[in-house]
Protein backbone atom coordinates (compact mmCIF):
# COMPACT_ATOMS: atom_id res chain seq x y z
CA UNK A 1 0.00 0.00 0.00
CA UNK A 2 2.88 2.35 1.03
CA UNK A 3 4.30 1.87 -1.99
CA UNK A 4 1.14 2.61 -4.29
CA UNK A 5 1.60 5.97 -2.41
CA UNK A 6 5.01 6.63 -3.59
CA UNK A 7 4.18 5.88 -7.37
CA UNK A 8 0.98 8.14 -7.09
CA UNK A 9 3.00 10.79 -5.56
CA UNK A 10 5.44 10.44 -7.91
CA UNK A 11 2.73 10.51 -10.76
CA UNK A 12 1.29 13.74 -8.87
CA UNK A 13 4.34 15.70 -8.93
CA UNK A 14 5.62 14.39 -12.73
CA UNK A 15 2.76 15.83 -14.14
CA UNK A 16 2.67 18.95 -11.86
CA UNK A 17 5.87 20.00 -13.65
CA UNK A 18 4.41 19.38 -16.84
CA UNK A 19 2.68 22.50 -16.45
CA UNK A 20 4.42 25.48 -17.88
CA UNK A 21 3.29 28.65 -16.92
CA UNK A 22 6.40 30.33 -19.00
CA UNK A 23 4.46 28.62 -22.17
CA UNK A 24 1.23 29.75 -20.99
CA UNK A 25 1.91 33.66 -20.56
CA UNK A 26 4.07 33.49 -23.74
CA UNK A 27 1.01 32.17 -25.89
CA UNK A 28 -1.29 34.11 -24.18
CA UNK A 29 0.94 37.55 -25.66
CA UNK A 30 0.93 35.91 -29.16
CA UNK A 31 4.35 34.86 -28.41
CA UNK A 32 6.46 31.70 -27.96
CA UNK A 33 8.93 31.50 -25.15
CA UNK A 34 10.73 28.54 -26.97
CA UNK A 35 11.27 30.28 -29.88
CA UNK A 36 12.88 33.55 -28.36
CA UNK A 37 15.72 34.60 -26.67
CA UNK A 38 17.84 31.55 -25.14
CA UNK A 39 14.87 29.32 -25.56
CA UNK A 40 14.62 28.10 -22.66
CA UNK A 41 10.76 28.53 -21.22
CA UNK A 42 11.38 29.57 -17.41
CA UNK A 43 11.72 32.84 -15.51
CA UNK A 44 14.88 34.21 -16.30
CA UNK A 45 14.52 33.85 -19.91
CA UNK A 46 10.41 35.48 -19.44
CA UNK A 47 12.23 38.09 -17.76
CA UNK A 48 15.19 38.69 -20.51
CA UNK A 49 11.97 39.12 -22.76
CA UNK A 50 8.83 40.05 -21.85
CA UNK A 51 9.86 42.10 -18.27
CA UNK A 52 10.03 41.58 -15.11
CA UNK A 53 6.10 41.32 -14.20
CA UNK A 54 6.09 38.08 -16.48
CA UNK A 55 9.73 37.30 -14.84
CA UNK A 56 8.25 37.23 -11.48
CA UNK A 57 4.93 35.33 -12.25
CA UNK A 58 6.88 32.52 -13.92
CA UNK A 59 9.47 32.22 -11.01
CA UNK A 60 6.86 32.09 -8.24
CA UNK A 61 4.72 29.57 -10.04
CA UNK A 62 7.90 27.32 -11.05
CA UNK A 63 8.33 27.52 -7.13
CA UNK A 64 5.13 26.52 -6.11
CA UNK A 65 5.11 24.03 -8.48
CA UNK A 66 7.98 22.18 -6.34
CA UNK A 67 6.15 23.26 -3.01
CA UNK A 68 2.82 21.20 -3.78
CA UNK A 69 4.45 18.13 -4.52
CA UNK A 70 6.95 18.24 -1.97
CA UNK A 71 4.44 19.48 0.77
CA UNK A 72 1.67 17.01 -0.29
CA UNK A 73 4.94 14.38 0.49
CA UNK A 74 5.82 15.41 3.68
CA UNK A 75 2.13 15.63 5.00
CA UNK A 76 1.24 12.04 3.80
CA UNK A 77 4.57 10.30 3.54
CA UNK A 78 7.39 11.87 5.47
CA UNK A 79 10.36 13.14 5.07
CA UNK A 80 11.49 10.84 2.11
CA UNK A 81 7.58 11.53 0.06
CA UNK A 82 9.07 14.98 0.68
CA UNK A 83 12.11 14.54 -1.26
CA UNK A 84 9.83 11.95 -3.93
CA UNK A 85 7.85 14.29 -4.68
CA UNK A 86 10.34 17.03 -5.24
CA UNK A 87 12.28 14.65 -7.69
CA UNK A 88 9.00 13.77 -9.47
CA UNK A 89 8.47 17.51 -10.33
CA UNK A 90 12.04 18.93 -11.31
CA UNK A 91 12.05 15.87 -13.94
CA UNK A 92 8.64 16.61 -14.87
CA UNK A 93 9.78 20.66 -15.27
CA UNK A 94 13.03 19.09 -17.55
CA UNK A 95 11.33 16.89 -19.34
CA UNK A 96 7.92 17.32 -19.45
CA UNK A 97 5.59 14.78 -21.91
CA UNK A 98 3.59 17.28 -22.73
CA UNK A 99 6.15 19.73 -24.59
CA UNK A 100 8.22 16.98 -25.87
CA UNK A 101 10.49 16.49 -23.56
CA UNK A 102 11.96 20.09 -23.50
CA UNK A 103 11.03 21.95 -20.48
CA UNK A 104 12.98 24.34 -17.81
CA UNK A 105 15.77 24.22 -15.60
CA UNK A 106 14.70 23.58 -13.03
CA UNK A 107 16.39 25.73 -10.40
CA UNK A 108 12.76 27.45 -9.30
CA UNK A 109 11.05 24.37 -8.97
CA UNK A 110 14.17 23.21 -7.10
CA UNK A 111 13.74 26.24 -4.80
CA UNK A 112 10.54 25.37 -4.18
CA UNK A 113 11.07 21.82 -2.67
CA UNK A 114 13.86 23.55 -0.62
CA UNK A 115 11.47 25.81 0.45
CA UNK A 116 9.44 22.80 2.85
CA UNK A 117 12.56 20.95 3.41
CA UNK A 118 14.49 24.08 4.71
CA UNK A 119 12.36 27.50 4.46
CA UNK A 120 14.97 29.92 6.15
CA UNK A 121 18.20 28.48 4.69
CA UNK A 122 16.61 28.48 1.17
CA UNK A 123 15.17 31.96 0.71
CA UNK A 124 18.69 33.76 2.40
CA UNK A 125 20.52 31.05 -0.44
CA UNK A 126 18.06 31.80 -3.42
CA UNK A 127 18.36 35.98 -1.85
CA UNK A 128 22.00 35.79 -2.40
CA UNK A 129 22.32 33.95 -6.04
CA UNK A 130 20.30 36.65 -7.21
CA UNK A 131 21.59 39.74 -5.59
CA UNK A 132 25.18 37.71 -7.17
CA UNK A 133 23.02 37.59 -10.53
CA UNK A 134 22.84 41.15 -10.02
CA UNK A 135 26.46 41.93 -8.89
CA UNK A 136 28.42 39.67 -11.26
CA UNK A 137 26.39 39.20 -14.19
CA UNK A 138 26.78 35.69 -14.51
CA UNK A 139 23.15 34.24 -14.10
CA UNK A 140 23.87 30.82 -14.92
CA UNK A 141 27.32 30.44 -12.93
CA UNK A 142 25.10 32.01 -9.60
CA UNK A 143 22.28 29.69 -10.32
CA UNK A 144 24.86 26.18 -10.33
CA UNK A 145 26.73 27.32 -7.21
CA UNK A 146 23.51 27.81 -5.40
CA UNK A 147 22.18 24.61 -6.64
CA UNK A 148 25.60 23.22 -5.44
CA UNK A 149 25.73 24.64 -2.43
CA UNK A 150 22.02 24.25 -0.98
CA UNK A 151 22.12 20.48 -2.75
CA UNK A 152 25.25 19.88 0.46
CA UNK A 153 23.78 22.24 2.74
CA UNK A 154 20.30 20.27 2.29
CA UNK A 155 22.45 16.77 2.64
CA UNK A 156 24.42 17.91 6.00
CA UNK A 157 20.97 19.40 7.57
CA UNK A 158 18.77 16.74 6.61
CA UNK A 159 16.58 15.13 9.77
CA UNK A 160 16.49 11.29 9.50
CA UNK A 161 19.88 9.84 8.30
CA UNK A 162 18.17 7.91 5.20
CA UNK A 163 20.20 6.66 2.58
CA UNK A 164 17.10 7.03 0.41
CA UNK A 165 17.02 10.72 1.23
CA UNK A 166 20.40 11.22 0.37
CA UNK A 167 19.92 9.57 -3.02
CA UNK A 168 16.87 11.70 -3.72
CA UNK A 169 18.81 14.41 -3.24
CA UNK A 170 21.52 14.33 -5.05
CA UNK A 171 19.13 13.30 -8.32
CA UNK A 172 17.41 16.45 -8.04
CA UNK A 173 21.05 18.41 -7.85
CA UNK A 174 22.23 15.93 -11.00
CA UNK A 175 18.79 16.74 -12.99
CA UNK A 176 19.47 20.66 -12.67
CA UNK A 177 23.11 20.52 -13.90
CA UNK A 178 22.15 18.05 -16.57
CA UNK A 179 19.36 20.96 -17.55
CA UNK A 180 22.54 23.33 -17.64
CA UNK A 181 25.04 21.34 -19.65
CA UNK A 182 24.94 24.05 -22.24
CA UNK A 183 25.64 27.01 -19.94
CA UNK A 184 28.53 24.57 -18.24
CA UNK A 185 30.20 24.50 -20.96
CA UNK A 186 30.04 27.75 -22.31
CA UNK A 187 31.65 28.85 -18.92
CA UNK A 188 34.35 26.41 -19.20
CA UNK A 189 35.10 27.57 -22.32
CA UNK A 190 34.74 31.55 -22.02
CA UNK A 191 31.73 32.31 -23.89
CA UNK A 192 28.90 32.28 -21.50
CA UNK A 193 27.32 35.75 -22.05
CA UNK A 194 26.88 38.08 -19.17
CA UNK A 195 23.22 39.71 -17.97
CA UNK A 196 22.32 42.94 -17.23
CA UNK A 197 19.29 44.53 -15.65
CA UNK A 198 17.95 47.15 -17.51
CA UNK A 199 15.01 50.33 -16.17
CA UNK A 200 12.07 48.27 -18.02
CA UNK A 201 12.93 44.73 -15.89
CA UNK A 202 14.49 43.24 -19.38
CA UNK A 203 17.80 42.10 -19.24
CA UNK A 204 20.58 43.10 -21.89
CA UNK A 205 22.34 40.59 -22.89
CA UNK A 206 26.36 41.37 -23.40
Amino acid sequence: MVVIEFVLLALVGYFVGNFNIAIFISKKLNNDITKVGSGNPGSMNMLRNFGIKYGMITLIFDMLKGVIPSLLGLLLLGEVGLYVGGVAVVFGHIFPVFHNFKGGKGVASTTGVMLVANPILTFILFALMMYSIYLFKYGSLSTLLYILIITVTEICLVQSANWVNYILISIIFILVYFAHRSNIKRLLTGKEVKTEFKKNGIIKID
